[in-house]
């Protein structure tokens, strides 16, 4: 006797099984979504997004689970904490809306159970969309899941889904047809490919019961393609600078409430809801302004916000064969970094329960103003792991090279996480080096390492450079309250203390090995700043300064009133005069101003 569709059931190892191949199947070809990416903007990252959903699938479902229910669970818990980019939460959405329509089910566990919660699911990815359209991801979505249900005469998933999984190859093809950008460079869209190879491998699981993927990360087994010059070429530029995505919990706000909220922000708005969590994608130039709203409605978990401008500058015509990427704590002007495609890895704040962006979901004035709010000291952490090799996955199938200069190593972890990030399978030369700076003395040897790879300079010549330059840079440091440096460990407690007690006013550098040191004092700011002025005339007397730089934490009047004084002692303009980071911010304290200077040195040839 023939089961029933209602009758036969579907087992939950098989079904975790086809899960994992499926996402295995996109992380090993996610260079290739990354260079077919050009819908909704260019910005190359959609490859390394989906993959950055199905590792998360992956590391929540490792262990046994006992039914199908529980299945779906692990897989919508996984893909709203993990999820990136448009297609990332238009695929959390979807997955959450099977496990939500399952649950209203009797029968959990029966193939016809799972064809009705996959197609009833399809409303929830399109409500997720503020906008949807077609030709996209969605669209393969729609066709997969009505394809599924699509045929009276079939009667096991075995037999179901290679018949739907040529009607998603189908749609998949035709979105090249559906959109203007898709047709003018000839490829399909991205996420729905990703969605594609997803359900691939998915089916071949299921279907055979044979492990047929095994993961590949970055190592040259992966796909690669040669980018040409004109790839792409008919994309637009962003009409928003930044891909912003929060992660909430304790959200009470229905999806739809949440689209009215935050549609003044921006475009692009995608909101997936489900059991108290949110997860927001947003394209903004307002991306401390969302987190602002949404700290209010709920409590942020998680964040990112790729600077979309840069990615399309880089993909449209790079400057350089070589990538220069430094950390947030150097301090160089935004519209500098912009032009001349510097990339940054940011650090991350910790005010209270939340985790801020440092210079994008935080910046220093806004720093000051939560500090005064919030119970406890604000702590800073250097770019997770995951963070450094999403960017380098992205640069590495538009450069040659990849050259990191780090804030100095004994002030952050940050250079010890790249050096771990470029050890991991990288396809083209990494060198990461350790600046043995901070703040606008690192800006200053960015700035010589982009004048160098702009000039041309071979790669192992510029890294040699960098490394001489760093003892022709020096910070001065003028600090009115010394707590927060001490309570930072930027300078050694004892010393601190010491200082503190008898009310000086320091003057805080770096040593040769990059750690916090008293460099000098006075009993007063003003005689502090004196001091400041008296060793860089001595010092410009002795060694001639090249260019020098003001920063300061919230106190621009100060800086602009030292770049006049030092403007007529040094017969020299500063390079640029700009606010510190907020990690800086944190341990200089408010109102600190500094400047760094580079003296001249022998110029190679």
């Amino acid at each position: 006797m023939e089961m029933s569709q209602q009758t036969q059931r579907i087992d939950p190892k098989e079904l975790l099984f086809a899960f994992q191949q499926g996402a295995i199947q996109l992380i090993n070809q996610k260079q290739l979504l990354n260079q077919i990416n050009v819908f909704p903007v260019s910005d190359g990252d959609t490859g390394s997004n989906l993959a950055s959903l199905m590792q998360t699938i992956l590391e929540e479902t490792t262990e046994e689970s006992h039914s199908v229910v529980e299945v779906f669970e692990k897989v919508a818990d996984a893909s709203l904490l993990g999820a990136r980019g448009n297609s990332g939460i238009i695929f959390a959405q979807y997955f959450n809306g099977i496990y939500n329509h399952l649950l209203q089910l009797e029968e959990k566990s029966s193939v016809q159970s799972f064809i009705e919660s996959i197609k009833s699911a399809i409303n929830e990815a399109y409500q997720a969309i503020e906008q949807p359209v077609e030709g996209t991801i969605i669209t393969v979505i729609r066709s997969w899941a009505e394809a599924l249900d699509d045929s009276e005469q079939l009667f096991s998933l075995e037999l179901l889904l290679p018949n739907a999984l040529d009607k998603a190859k189908l749609a998949l093809e035709n979105t090249t047809n559906q959109l203007k950008v898709l047709k003018k460079n000839q490829v399909v869209d991205a996420g729905a490919k990703g969605f594609y190879l997803f359900i691939e491998g998915f089916t071949e699981a299921f279907v055979t019961k044979r492990t047929a993927l095994h993961l590949v990360q970055d190592s040259a087994e992966s796909v690669k393609i040669e980018r040409s010059e004109q790839e792409h070429i008919h994309t637009t530029e962003p009409t928003y600078r930044y891909c912003t995505e929060i992660l909430l919990d304790q959200v009470a706000l229905s999806k739809s409430e949440l689209q009215q909220k935050l549609r003044p922000f921006g475009d692009s708005l995608i909101v997936a809801v489900n059991r108290g969590k949110a997860r927001i994608h947003i394209h903004s130039n307002q991306p401390d302004e969302v987190l602002k709203y949404l700290s209010g409605v709920g409590q942020p978990i998680q964040q990112k916000a790729d600077d979309m401008l840069l990615q399309y500058q880089v993909n449209k015509q790079r400057k350089a064969p070589i990538a220069l990427v430094t950390d947030s704590i150097a301090d160089i002007p935004a519209d500098y970094l912009l032009e001349n495609q510097i990339h940054v890895l940011p650090m991350n704040i910790l005010m209270g329960d939340t985790s801020y962006i440092d210079k994008v979901t935080l910046q220093t004035k806004q720093f000051f103003d939560l500090d005064r709010q919030t119970d406890g000291r604000a702590t800073s952490s250097q770019p997770t792991l995951k963070t450094v090799e999403n960017l380098f996955s992205f640069l590495e199938t538009r450069y040659e090279a990849i050259l990191v200069i780090t804030v100095a190593g004994k002030l952050s972890g940050t250079y010890y996480t790249v050096k771990e990030a470029a050890k991991r399978n990288r396809t083209i030369p990494i060198e990461v080096i350790d600046s043995k700076q901070n703040s606008a003395a690192q800006g200053l040897l960015v700035m010589n390492a982009n004048e160098w790879i702009q000039a041309g300079q071979p790669f192992t010549e510029t890294a040699s450079r960098i490394v001489e330059k760093r003892e022709q840079l020096k910070i001065l440091v003028s600090v009115d309250d010394l707590d927060p440096m001490i309570q930072s460990g930027r300078i050694p407690q004892f010393v601190g203390k010491v200082a503190k007690r008898v009310n000086l006013k320091p003057i805080v550098s770096l040593d040769d090995f990059g750690e916090g040191k008293l460099s000098n004092f006075a009993f007063s700011r003003s005689g502090n700043e004196k001091k400041i002025f008296r060793e860089l005339s001595k010092v410009n007397e002795q060694h001639k300064i090249k260019r020098y730089v003001i920063i300061h934490a919230n106190n621009e009047e100060k800086a602009k009133l030292w770049g006049r004084k030092l403007r007529e002692q040094l017969a020299l303009s500063p390079s640029y005069i700009t606010d510190s980071s907020t990690v800086i911010a944190m341990s200089a304290g408010a109102g600190s101003v500094a400047v760094a200077y580079e003296l001249e040195g022998e110029e190679q040839q």
